[in-house]
């Protein structure tokens, strides 16, 4: 039995709730209001006066293990999350070799990862153009299934060679299938031909400076791919999620798929909220994503969508380049795109999300936690504080002002768009089925291959 001590959670009403929370075989025994020694225990944890939120999730990472893992693996990968306060973390299926698109990909990624984990884990399952055309997929969507996927992802445009992007035909065949599962259709929304012919515009006109990423990847490419997967969902009913929203008005088109009854919902990342086209030209290829970042007023739509529930949580689209080489070129297109974002994302949205943008503690426990793991099949057992679920805590030090060091990350990847800037809010300790992995005192005190696949129940 474990105790922990002197410490808060919040409520549905937003209030400070001071409890003591027992622990027993990996599950929470009790929650009891006050400092309470009635439960006998063979160890304490003090929570030292601060806010103890359900354990928070990174539903959208790549960690690239196996096959890219000169720029991320899964012990590097689940060292940042226990770092950054990510309980458990959904690895998707793309930047992975073979990818996860067949039972037995699944069962080889899992026997190589599982032993480098040091926090739990989901998988996202994949499907391709060739299973769909050879009919395969009706077979290899109800394995993945059973090995416990929480969901499919595609994409409308993919610089993959192993994982192809989908054509509308395609996409509302596997929907379909996916719809009988009861599965997540989780898509990278970016119109191909658009796309396609301005970037190639782009590199006519000799254009290799941080703008020409931003007006090669066309701003209308997003809203425009929204309306052609909601208009597959209007006609299928299937559950559609819009990953790593960047634009105000492909916001609006999934607000409209929300008032229409549809069953979609987004994410949002923290570079999204934080920067602008402006920020790229400054910071260069460090900032460079996919989507790029967009206009300052795209910014203030995503942070008055998380105030108003139209978007429904935070990931990161977690990708880490091989750094520098990868991040240094003086032309825009022969850079990597992607950031490390898993060890940085609560604190980003503690400092800019709570203390800046007046963000609920209520709410951000439902963003970082509780949303992505009710959409996914993960909860009670993730993203909650009920008695009987996996016991998993994110301890947070509101206060504690700390200045970012990109050497300091976990992730092979020593760069972050936010380097040098002061944050407020400090992850103290991570607790993973009762086992602290985390603390800030003596960094990563869990052990590799603690962490466990954590199926989807959908």
């Amino acid at each position: 039995m474990i105790r922990i001590k002197n410490g808060y959670i919040i409520t549905e009403q937003d209030e400070r709730k001071r409890v003591t929370i027992y622990i027993d075989k990996e599950k929470i025994k009790a929650i009891i209001a006050g400092n309470d020694t009635t439960i006998p225990c063979d160890s304490e944890i003090d929570a030292e006066e601060n806010i103890i939120f359900p354990g928070f999730l990174d539903p959208h990472v790549h960690f690239d293990d196996p096959g890219f893992t000169e720029r991320e693996d899964f012990e590097t990968g689940t060292r940042s999350a226990a770092a950054g306060g990510i309980t458990t973390i959904a690895d998707m299926p793309c930047t992975s070799i073979p990818p996860i698109t067949t039972g037995k990909n699944f069962d080889n990624k899992l026997n190589i990862v599982q032993p480098k984990a040091y926090v739990d884990f989901s998988f996202w399952g994949g499907v391709t153009p060739e299973q769909v055309e050879s009919n395969k997929y009706k077979k290899t969507l109800k394995e993945l299934k059973e090995k416990g996927i929480i969901g499919v992802k595609f994409y409308t445009i993919s610089g993959m060679e192993l994982y192809p992007k989908m054509t509308i035909p395609d996409m509302d065949k596997a929907f379909r299938e996916l719809e009988t599962l009861n599965l997540v259709c989780a898509a990278h929304a970016e119109d191909f031909n658009l796309v396609q012919y301005y970037s190639r515009l782009m590199e006519k006109m000799g254009r290799t400076d941080a703008k020409s990423w931003f007006e090669g990847r066309a701003y209308q490419a997003e809203p425009k791919a929204i309306w052609s997967l909601l208009g597959i969902t209007e006609k299928v009913k299937n559950k559609l999620h819009i990953v790593h929203l960047s634009t105000k008005e492909g916001l609006n088109a999934i607000k409209w798929g929300k008032q229409h009854n549809l069953d979609v919902t987004t994410e949002t990342c923290p570079h999204y909220l934080l920067f602008t086209i402006e920020d790229l030209e400054r910071i260069g290829p460090i900032l460079k994503t996919a989507p790029p970042v967009r206009r300052e007023e795209d910014k203030n739509a995503l942070w008055e969508g998380l105030q108003n529930g139209s978007i429904d949580f935070i990931a990161t689209d977690h990708a880490a380049g091989k750094y520098p080489e990868e991040k240094s070129s003086n032309n825009i297109w022969e850079n990597y795109a992607g950031i490390p974002g898993t060890q940085l994302m609560v604190p980003i949205m503690l400092t800019y999300g709570y203390h800046e943008r007046k963000l609920t503690l209520s709410k951000i426990q439902k963003l970082l936690s509780e949303n992505a793991a009710k959409r996914y099949g993960l909860y009670p057992e993730k993203g909650s504080l009920k008695v009987g679920t996996d016991a998993d805590f994110t301890i947070v030090d509101l206060n504690k002002e700390w200045i970012v060091d990109p050497l300091a990350l976990e992730s092979k990847g020593k760069y972050s768009v936010v380097a040098g800037c002061t944050l407020k809010g400090k992850v103290a300790k991570t607790i993973v089925r009762g086992t602290v992995v985390f603390n800030e005192k003596y960094g990563i005190t869990g052990n590799k291959g603690y962490g466990k696949l954590i199926k989807g129940n959908l």
